[in-house]
């Protein structure tokens, strides 16, 4: 903040405790209004890829209750990791300093418009632009 930085955006977050007690700590440094926060969501698209995020990427922490459930999924893998991003989405939205979202959907990019009008992140002035009809101009 002292050289400018006006946002945080964090690494995947899959365990919405943990950064519930990092933005406690920044309140109790009076950092945490004094910034932006984006926090990182990234839907998991199989098991192989929730283990190889848990795993091999550093920074990232996928609590084991959510392990089990992408694996407990099996061939439904990929729409449970849709419904475990959108409760993450609901969860971290509540929290204390978050101000925004970056969806990371990393080689998935087609379910980013799903997951957006699923956790109900898009502008109210979209929604209703889409779900009014369009005027159309009659030349006489």
């Amino acid at each position: 903040m002292n050289a400018g930085a006006q946002f945080f955006q964090t690494n995947l977050v899959y365990d919405p405790e943990g950064l519930e007690i990092w933005l406690n700590e920044l309140a109790k440094r009076n950092i945490l209004y004094k910034v932006y926060i984006l926090v990182g969501i990234t839907p998991l698209k199989s098991y192989k890829v929730a283990q190889y995020m848990n795993n091999e990427v550093p920074g990232v922490f996928i609590p084991e209750k959510l392990m089990k459930r992408m694996e407990r999924a099996g061939d439904r893998a990929s729409e449970e990791g849709i419904q475990i991003a959108l409760e993450l989405i609901e969860e971290v939205r509540k929290l204390q300093g978050v101000h925004g979202i970056h969806l990371m959907a990393v080689g998935w990019e087609e379910i980013v418009p799903r997951i957006i009008k699923e956790a109900g992140l898009m502008p109210k002035e979209m929604i209703q632009q889409q779900t009014q009809p369009t005027e159309q101009v009659v030349n006489s």
